[in-house]
């Protein structure tokens, strides 16, 4: 009798095990990879079970991919699919509607300059998937911009991007210093991040120059790629770069994929954001303990939680995000202390194990 309730039990848990589809098809987001494969070794089978599907768009033949697509969702009994990308949420949307398979979308970004039918798609898909927003000021700005009812809102959560710390702790150390030839007398600041106006590189190549009046014993390292669609905005960066003699103190290291290496070497990492839905390297220095020097918009603040967990400047301020950068230099002892207690609040607020939870709790919320 023991044994046949034992596997009655058995029977209606793995009834109840949800099936999450992770589908992200943008190779060069290594973020969203890296926090997909972090997921999948996380959620153990009593929380989730998770399959990967990243080869949407391999060939020429949409129909085709979509129509292995579908079959993969039946055959695999999902009842959820997770997009980060909404073109990927889109096509989802259009599979899985007729299938009754849950769309989740984690939408990183604003995408306030999607035009036409990139904008028409990206509508559809906030109309008619659940949406995962990155901080609650991201959820304040669609909620004020965009028609929600209520079945809308009632499909709207808000969850931090989280790190996997082993990932983390176990980084391949490779020294900037020897890379780039730095004196070990000198501070190492930098930041890293794309050269777009979300993420304001040239409000840190300002505060380089007044830096450099208050001592001249740094380098900044600028670890981030032009990308096309920002083309002037790279070459008016790198023209006040030349025009203003700031080669001897800024130093390119283009994009690179070593980010917990960059930071983990860092005596301060510098970060301007304008108009960013989260600030992802942000989060991670948070995380490793690195001092931190951010302006004051309403994410960063809410990310750092007002401040606690790094130095504020005033946004758009050059002087006193120069100012701001000095004191944690002049006073590393002190900073690093504060750091460590820093990180140890952050790794609770942005543990993969919080995030997993988090995802279970919203997925068993769709599948009630």
């Amino acid at each position: 009798m023991g044994t046949m309730q034992s596997g009655l039990i058995l029977d209606f848990f793995v009834l109840i095990i949800m099936r999450i589809a992770f589908l992200h098809t943008v190779p060069s987001f290594k973020e969203i990879n890296d926090l997909i494969s972090d997921i999948s070794l996380t959620a153990s089978e009593d929380i989730f079970q998770v399959y990967e599907y990243d080869c949407l768009y391999k060939g020429n033949n949409i129909v085709k991919a979509l129509f292995y697509f579908r079959r993969f969702l039946k055959k695999n009994k999902i009842d959820i699919v997770h997009t980060y990308y909404y073109i990927d949420a889109y096509l989802a949307y259009k599979i899985c509607n007729k299938l009754k398979i849950k769309v989740v979308f984690s939408n990183y970004f604003y995408h306030s300059d999607l035009k036409g039918i990139k904008k028409r798609i990206f509508n559809t898909v906030l109309k008619n998937t659940n949406i995962i927003f990155q901080t609650e000021t991201q959820k304040k700005y669609y909620f004020s911009n965009y028609k929600f009812n209520i079945d809308n809102i009632e499909s709207c959560f808000t969850l931090y991007h989280a790190y996997r710390f082993e990932r983390i702790d176990n980084q391949e150390f490779q020294s900037l210093r020897d890379e780039y030839f730095i004196d070990d007398l000198k501070y190492l600041i930098g930041t890293i991040g794309d050269f777009s106006p979300a993420h304001d590189v040239m409000n840190i190549f300002k505060m380089v120059k007044k830096l450099r009046k208050t001592g001249r014993n740094f380098i900044c390292l600028i670890a981030g790629g032009a990308l096309e669609e920002y083309d002037s905005y790279y070459d008016n960066c790198r023209y006040y770069y030349l025009i203003q003699g700031l080669d001897n103190y800024i130093y390119y290291l283009n994009h690179r994929d070593d980010t917990t290496n960059i930071l983990s070497q860092l005596d301060a990492f510098v970060y301007h954001s304008d108009n960013e839905a989260v600030a992802l390297p942000v989060i991670e220095a948070m995380v490793m303990g690195v001092n931190i020097v951010v302006n004051d918009c309403e994410m960063i603040k809410e990310l750092t939680h007002n401040g606690k967990y790094a130095t504020l400047f005033i946004s758009n301020d050059e002087k006193d995000f120069a100012l701001k950068t000095r004191e944690v230099l002049n006073n590393l002892d002190d900073y690093q202390l504060i750091s460590e207690t820093i990180k140890e609040e952050c790794r609770c607020i942005f543990s993969m194990e919080k995030h997993v939870l988090g995802l279970k709790n919203i997925y068993s919320k769709l599948l009630d």
